[in-house]
């Protein structure tokens, strides 16, 4: 029978420590890519709608100044609608640059209905005209 010295035996207790170390990194890395990926997909996903939001934001505007233009006003039903598509742009900008984890529409509902007809109020004056500073 070896008998072994303290020195040997802290080496050995050492190494098995190290060993279950990497053991726990390598466990952890592996229930990680799933996510890892998961969110990436999501990201892409996100981006590729958000782009596509953006143009239908960005065509509601221009029609909203050609009510603009003929009537005076603007039309409340698509300054309610881009308000909306507004706020659907926020939360995803705010998942996609990973300030919330919270994926957006439609993974949860759509809430910006209400907090539109809040906000209405404040916008508008009674008649539902544009307010211009001279």
């Amino acid at each position: 029978m070896v008998k072994k010295t303290k020195k040997e035996k802290i080496e050995v207790e050492e190494t098995s420590v190290e060993t279950n170390q990497e053991e726990k990194v390598t466990e952890t890395k592996k229930d990680r890519n799933p996510e890892i990926f998961s969110r990436i997909f999501y990201t892409i996903l996100f981006a590729f709608i958000g782009w596509m939001s953006l143009w239908v934001f960005t065509f509601v505007v221009l029609i909203q100044f050609g009510f603009l233009l003929i009537t005076g006003q603007v039309n409340k039903n698509l300054k309610g609608f881009n308000q909306e598509v507004g706020l659907f742009l926020y939360d995803m900008i705010k998942y996609l640059s990973f300030q919330t984890d919270e994926k957006p529409f439609p993974f949860r509902d759509w809430p910006y209905g209400e907090e539109t007809e809040k906000q209405k109020k404040n916008e508008l004056n009674p008649e539902g005209a544009v307010k211009v500073s001279k």
